[in-house]
């Protein structure tokens, strides 16, 4: 089982992911490889005299090498299995498409990507090599010249250039070059007799396929229609040509939920996850399975019964993983994300530590794993995941019976069966069939050129030219179809943007307008059309943007005001409380001074920290014109309970509490300690002042004394 990494055609690697669980546990031989990136892998050929796709090529490279060498280490030649997620799915259906690559794998399993998805090929690759030959000074014509020119670079240098890659689109990754990849990989899918069906084929994605595209605030706490709209122009816009705002209204139609009076943020959050998802990787690697098993051809977009697959023999499997685990790394909210089923397939579940994935797993995703393995092993050795491993009463012990009675039926265009993968296994068929029908068959119908008289204002987004109108980058066409340089769309906040009057341009009829974020983007702009009647939308009306503006200093004003009176009622009673912490300070200074004239002895007394402990106390309450001040005497106990010794007879109380004798005040009434309680060390006596608010006539009335640290 050859592994080929995914995430990006810019970064990682095959070193990362550890296949030893997954080769012990499944009986298998797991190679995992390293294959150039980016501008050094896939710089392509500009004429005839260089050959592109190098990156691909050291996949290639890897599979001879394979077949050469794996004889040592146990291997069969013919049977190799090339596995991927992401993007390395998409290089593992390119090396099905490829004549390089024929004979040297017998099946393929790709994970959430295919070679349809709009990233999977660069198709402006020629236009930012034509930009980073400029930057480099290096002669752009002449593939053979750029090459030789371009390796006497340094390397931070070539790397050190940045280019605005379209979102959803690759900067520098496989093309079209007629070696390598023959033709575009629709057109070779849909021949029957093509390589693609040559290969016996696994395919599937996960619940959620486009998490990363939000941050976790929106996440957790939704998007508006606003923002929604933003994204969905920006995909409409990069992936599609013709009739652009049809398809735009027809996406955000079937992704609103019509059943709710009210569509809350997360609403709106989950149907634009769910649109960018199923446009970007769930439709397209549905199409290449349903090609695959024989179905869809161009011309008949409804598969018929008549379809059979094209191979004999050659099997297509479909799943959908939906078990997100329970101490995952991300919101149970959405449920299972892309990439969440790799450490599954790779066996984390099942030790203690592996490579980066997590390693809190529960009873019953390590058995979940064991399946998982168990299914993709037996496919990579015999062609279906149903067929037991020559090891098998050992995987099948550890197998809940639920997944025992289930039989992972063949993918095929008229029922279209797959295995849902959780804790509750389920069969089921037509994944998302509605929702899909859209990517799959109308909006291709959608997208279509028409007569040569339709004006190309038609087929243009309304307010094409507004950067506030999309969210991240957008690539640019003239009348003539050729792209222009991509421009970044600025986060719609005014006071961050700054517009440049436009300047005519000496070469073409157009003009650059500068948009001035936090750096210069040029974003060329056409100014006249020499074709069909196509003019400017008109301006907005310039009292909108003056009502807003109204409203939005008002509203500042207010708010300004108000967290200014916050701010002063706060540092007044700041100041408030200052001021009383000094007078009491000073308070207790002046009768701590006479407290000390009065102790003859001459040694200064110091204050009680712990009253907790049991004591003798025997004192009396004066009358209620009586107010002074009283000395109460402290003696050392013989029992370890609290009594208290009043004028009259004694009464027991909790620790910190005493009962006075008789002559209490009727109700419930406060004797208030005006200052810290006082004591000498040798005569334990305890001063305070006592303030007697009334006559005592009632008995059995309870008070509290608290020591000076705040124990009572």
């Amino acid at each position: 089982m050859v592994y080929i990494h995914g995430e990006s055609y810019e970064w990682n690697a095959g070193n990362p992911y550890d296949g030893r669980v997954l080769a012990s546990f499944g009986g298998v031989i797991v190679v995992t490889i390293n294959y150039r990136l980016g501008v050094l892998g896939f710089l392509p050929a500009v004429d005839r005299s260089a050959r592109g796709n190098y990156g691909l090529m050291d996949q290639v490279a890897a599979l001879h090498w394979i077949q050469d060498n794996i004889r040592e280490f146990g291997g069969n030649t013919r049977n190799v299995t090339v596995f991927g997620q992401g993007y390395g799915a998409a290089c593992v259906n390119l090396l099905m498409l490829s004549p390089m690559a024929k004979g040297l794998f017998q099946r393929a399993i790709m994970h959430s990507g295919s070679a349809l998805s709009s990233w999977a090929i660069a198709r402006d690759a020629i236009t930012h090599t034509m930009y980073i030959a400029r930057i480099l000074d290096c002669p752009a014509q002449d593939s053979t010249a750029l090459v030789e020119c371009m390796r006497k670079k340094k390397l931070e240098d070539i790397m050190g250039v940045q280019i605005q890659i379209p979102d959803h689109l690759s900067g520098f990754g496989p093309t079209v070059d007629g070696i390598v990849l023959p033709q575009d990989p629709a057109d070779i899918m849909e021949k029957s007799s093509s390589l693609f069906t040559q290969y016996d084929l696994m395919f599937g994605t996960t619940r959620v396929e486009s998490y990363f595209h939000f941050t976790a605030m929106e996440e957790r706490f939704g998007i508006d229609s606003a923002r929604r709209d933003r994204l969905l122009r920006t995909l409409v816009r990069n992936l599609y040509t013709y009739h652009l705002q049809e398809i735009f209204l027809t996406v955000v139609n079937e992704y609103m939920d019509w059943s709710r009076s009210f569509l809350q943020a997360s609403d709106i959050f989950d149907g634009t996850v769910d649109a960018l998802g199923d446009a970007l990787v769930v439709a397209p690697v549905i199409r290449a399975g349903t090609y695959h098993s024989g179905g869809i051809p161009r011309e008949d977009a409804y598969p018929s019964p008549s379809l059979q697959p094209a191979a004999k023999g050659k099997k297509t499997f479909f799943y959908i993983f939906n078990h997100q685990s329970e101490f995952a790394d991300y919101s149970t909210r959405l449920g299972c994300i892309t990439g969440e089923d790799l450490p599954y397939i790779f066996g984390a579940p099942l030790v203690d530590s592996l490579s980066h994935f997590s390693t809190n797993y529960t009873r019953a995703e390590v058995t979940l794993s064991e399946i998982v393995i168990t299914y993709w092993t037996n496919f990579a050795k015999f062609g279906d995941p149903n067929a037991p491993s020559h090891s098998g009463e050992v995987h099948m012990d550890n197998v809940r019976g639920r997944y025992e009675r289930i039989v992972w039926p063949l993918y095929e265009p008229i029922h279209q069966k797959y295995i849902s993968i959780s804790m509750k296994p389920r069969i089921r068929d037509h994944y998302h069939a509605h929702r899909l029908s859209y990517w799959l068959n109308l909006i291709p119908r959608l997208h279509d050129s028409g007569d040569g008289n339709t004006s190309i204002q038609h087929h243009r987004l309304h307010d094409h030219d507004n950067p506030y109108s999309y969210d991240g980058v957008v690539r640019h066409r003239d009348n003539s179809g050729s792209i222009y340089p991509a421009f970044t769309t600025p986060f719609p906040e005014e006071e961050r943007v700054q517009i440049i009057e436009p300047q005519p341009n000496e070469t073409s009829k157009n003009v650059n307008i500068t948009v001035k974020i936090e750096t210069e983007v040029v974003v060329p702009v056409p100014e006249k059309h020499p074709v069909g009647n196509f003019t400017k939308p008109p301006a907005e009306d310039p009292s909108v943007y003056s009502t807003a503006l109204i409203v939005t200093i008002a509203v500042g004003c207010s708010l300004l005001i108000l967290n200014v009176v916050i701010f002063a009622g706060i540092y007044y009673q700041k100041e408030k409380d200052s001021l009383e912490k000094k007078l009491q300070k000073t308070y207790y200074e002046e009768h701590r001074s006479e407290d000390d004239e009065g102790h003859p002895s001459g040694e200064k007394p110091f204050l009680v920290k712990d009253l907790s402990s049991s004591m003798m106390l025997n004192q009396y309450c004066p009358p209620a014109e009586f107010d002074g001040s009283q000395t109460l005497d402290l003696v050392q106990p013989s029992k370890a309970k609290h009594q208290f010794q009043g004028p009259g007879k004694g009464t027991e109380a909790c620790e910190g509490q005493f009962h006075l004798g008789p002559r209490m005040p009727q109700g419930e009434r406060e004797i208030g300690i005006r200052e810290p309680l006082l004591s000498s060390s040798k005569s334990h006596t305890i001063t305070a002042k006592v303030d007697c608010l009334q006559a005592w006539e009632h008995p059995a009335q309870e008070m509290t004394v608290f020591g000076i640290d705040g124990r009572s």
